[in-house]
């Protein structure tokens, strides 16, 4: 038979376990004292930290003893903001520039390029916990030679062959200089004309028109080229911009073989004029030449054409009307002294001759870049010898890119 439980052992049990649990809740409270006694704040006082200073640390993409024209310098930042950058040259003027970027690192870029060879005070204004500072940093730019360009007729009316000329002072030898050096520049022409860069020589690059240009056209040229190589220690200084106007279409045909000069202008035929070219061993060159320079009076020297003192053939003349076609001495000019064979022989050194009244219209009625049609002749004009870009067809003309 199961055995139950007493009433008395019940109730002894259920005593025996109230204890337990006061015990428990005794010793919960006395280890929360214990506890809260262990988290009362020190009364030992912490140090206070210093607040550190702002401090910048400058570099450039070459080192600061030897910065490139276009280098731009970067600004470190460390424990503050960068408010303010004044750069001066080292005759104390203040070198013009913009800051971009966000703390910490911000970038100032000059507006023009760094002169070669010279030194700059760099002076940075600091803002932090400490308050505002100033921190010098000086640089200097490495050394060289610069290279010079010229807009040749800048600002000038010109003729319809005249391409774009840019003359640099030192040659470009190195393609992929005269490459971005090209594709720095920029031509905008109204009314829109198709054309192409050329590099004549590694002096010269041009620009040209596909055919000539259209009468009236404005061209405006724009280069940002400064602070680009030319060579392993030459660097254009100034940017390129100028503009150039394009006047009435005037074309001169040079007909060698039969001594005569038909004048256009805008298409039409306005004067033919009897004339003399070069002689045996002188011969005028064929080929398409463009008026280079002008002048009412020069002093023709054979001499500068090789042509030396106690030579028969050596010449010193004064001559009137005299427009250059060539760098080798090919000239239009005046020649009254040889008005008897003019519209029936050639008898000049390689000029073209003409009356005195009729050098004197055709010199008023012409502009540099007027178009010279030379033909009738064995001996030929060559790129090099003159504005030469017209010697080459449009095909030919587009392979001396350097795109």
């Amino acid at each position: 038979m199961p055995s139950f439980p007493t009433r008395r052992s019940v109730i002894v049990g259920g005593a025996a376990l109230v204890p337990l649990a006061i015990a428990g809740c005794s010793s919960t409270s006395k280890a929360a004292k214990e506890t809260s006694g262990a988290a009362k704040p020190s009364t030992t006082p912490t140090p206070t930290q210093k607040p550190s200073p702002a401090t910048v640390a400058v570099s450039a993409q070459h080192p600061l003893t030897a910065v490139q024209p276009t280098d731009a310098l970067t600004f470190a930042v460390t424990n503050g903001t960068l408010t303010s950058v004044a750069v001066t040259n080292a005759d104390g003027e203040p070198v013009d520039g913009a800051l971009s970027g966000t703390d910490p690192k911000k970038v100032w870029t000059p507006k023009a390029p760094f002169r070669i060879g010279s030194t700059y005070t760099v002076v940075a204004t600091l803002t932090g916990q400490t308050g505002t500072a100033k921190s010098t940093t000086r640089l200097t730019t490495m050394s060289g030679d610069t290279n010079t360009t010229n807009l040749l007729y800048e600002d000038m009316d010109v003729g319809v062959g005249m391409p774009v000329i840019i003359k640099f002072d030192n040659e470009v030898a190195d393609a992929a200089k005269r490459k971005a050096i090209q594709n720095a520049m920029t031509i905008t022409t109204t009314p829109q004309q198709e054309g192409a860069w050329g590099w004549i020589d590694n002096a010269q690059l041009m620009w040209r028109p596909k055919e000539y240009w259209k009468a009236g056209t404005k061209i405006t040229v724009s280069g940002k080229v400064a602070g680009l190589p030319t060579s392993s220690h030459r660097f254009l200084q100034d940017n390129i911009s100028g503009s150039i106007t394009i006047g009435d279409s005037r074309i001169l045909y040079v007909d060698i073989a039969n001594y005569k000069m038909r004048v256009t202008k805008n298409g039409s035929t306005v004067k033919t004029i009897p004339i003399t070219t070069g002689k045996a061993n002188f011969a005028t060159r064929s080929g398409t030449k463009v008026i280079i320079e002008r002048d009412s009076a020069l002093t023709m020297d054979s001499t500068t054409v090789g042509i030396p003192k106690g030579d028969p053939e050596y010449y010193k003349l004064d001559v009137k009307w005299a427009m250059r076609v060539t760098y080798t001495g090919e000239f239009i000019h005046a020649a009254p002294w040889s008005a008897g064979s003019q519209g029936s022989a050639n008898v000049s050194h390689g000029c073209v001759g003409t009356s005195m009244a009729d050098g004197q219209w055709l010199f008023n009625f012409s502009r540099a870049g007027d178009v010279v049609v030379n033909t009738g002749s064995n001996r030929h004009f060559q790129p090099e010898q003159g504005i030469g870009c017209w010697c080459y067809d449009w095909a030919g003309w587009q392979k001396l890119s350097a795109v």
